[in-house]
């Protein structure tokens, strides 16, 4: 009413308030899908953690708009009006976002239903297969990692160190087995493979540096 058609101008506020309908839309998302596949209770974390940021989002808006409003008078009545109370809307606490990485690092249907439509690669070297195996291994490694560290509590073990050393006396001591030692030997494998990062075999730049090499010879005798 204090603006009329003067807000298409003001292109600023009228997009934090597109803000606040994009952000209040994607909110009614989340929930309609938390209803549709059943409400499960395990999705909980994820739900809260949505909700609370896309209504932190709508408060950061909203607060914007107030502040910036052209006529000040009547962005502080907005406010008083719209929020009497204050706008209580605080970002997702490091207790939800912990909760949900703990569900992501955790196999099982809740897992199952955020990444079924993610490619996984048959192929060896699939960077995301790579993962997945690691991923796997790690978690059934889970309980022969638990006896290192019962061992290591009652001194039998060293708790750091290198990992084949402290496999070995771990045998020796019968606190694994071989296949264990083995199963936690090929986990670590993958694990290493999964956090390489720009990883080049030597051979690579040896065969580049060659191949430089003879561009150049070819070049000057041109």
């Amino acid at each position: 009413l204090s603006l009329g058609g003067e807000l298409k101008r003001r292109e600023m506020l009228s997009a934090r308030l597109g803000d606040v309908l994009s952000h209040l839309y994607l909110a009614s998302a989340v929930l309609k899908r938390f209803e549709d596949e059943g409400r499960q209770q395990a999705d909980l974390p994820f739900v809260h953690y949505s909700l609370q940021h896309c209504l932190h989002q709508c408060a950061n808006a909203f607060d914007g708009a107030f502040n910036n409003f052209p006529r000040k008078g009547v962005g502080r009545t907005l406010r008083t009006l719209l929020f009497p109370i204050g706008m209580h809307y605080d970002a997702p606490s490091d207790v939800v976002a912990n909760q949900i990485a703990d569900l992501l690092m955790t196999p099982g249907a809740h897992r199952e239903r955020l990444t079924h439509l993610c490619y996984v690669g048959t192929k060896e070297s699939d960077p995301i297969a790579i993962m997945e195996r690691a991923f796997d291994a790690m978690q059934g490694i889970k309980p022969l990692e638990k006896k290192l560290a019962v061992a290591a509590k009652k001194g039998q073990l060293p708790a750091k160190g290198i990992l084949a050393e402290r496999l070995e006396k771990a045998l020796e001591l019968n606190v694994l087995t071989k296949d264990e030692v083995e199963q936690i030997k090929q986990a670590d494998a993958l694990r290493s493979k999964a956090i390489q990062v720009d990883n080049f075999d030597p051979s690579w730049f040896a065969d580049t540096t060659k191949s430089a090499a003879s561009r150049s010879k070819k070049g000057k005798a041109a």
